[in-house]
């Protein structure tokens, strides 16, 4: 899968970031579609508003559950919710996990494959990111 990888070149001698690398020695070992299917997994959802954002898991077919919540959580909810959005809150908490451990997951991949994240490379990465703030 090595070919894959050239389709992110840069200028020559361009210094890639950590991020750009991570995707190069991913695009080594796996298909390009099983390396964007994980990182659009992993990815915020949504456009500008995020009340206006699609809620992945949240339509179509549902299915009535059981859960057992504390009392105090229970109210909490029901304090942020009103009438009505306790089961979208629980969902869009539930789906939030998921996408979390799901990074996790991707991340504890790509450490297995790569070694230990380099933790100077990732600060230089987090300078790409249109809303970083230096400290």
């Amino acid at each position: 899968m090595a070919a894959a990888a050239d389709d992110f070149e840069t200028e020559p001698h361009a210094p890639l970031s950590a991020l750009e690398q991570a995707m190069r020695r991913a695009l080594e070992s796996y298909s390009r579609e099983q390396v964007l299917e994980r990182v659009v997994r992993v990815l915020p959802t949504g456009g500008a508003d995020p009340d206006d954002a699609p809620k992945p898991g949240l339509h179509g077919k549902v299915d009535k559950v059981s859960v057992s919540l504390p009392r105090e959580l229970i109210h909490a909810i029901r304090a942020r919710t009103g009438a009505g959005g306790f089961s979208r809150y629980v969902a869009e908490a539930a789906q939030e996990r998921i996408r979390l451990d799901l990074l996790e997951d991707l991340s504890a991949d790509l450490e297995a494959e790569y070694g230990p994240i380099d933790e100077e490379g990732v600060k230089e990465a987090m300078k790409e990111w249109p809303d970083y703030e230096s400290e």
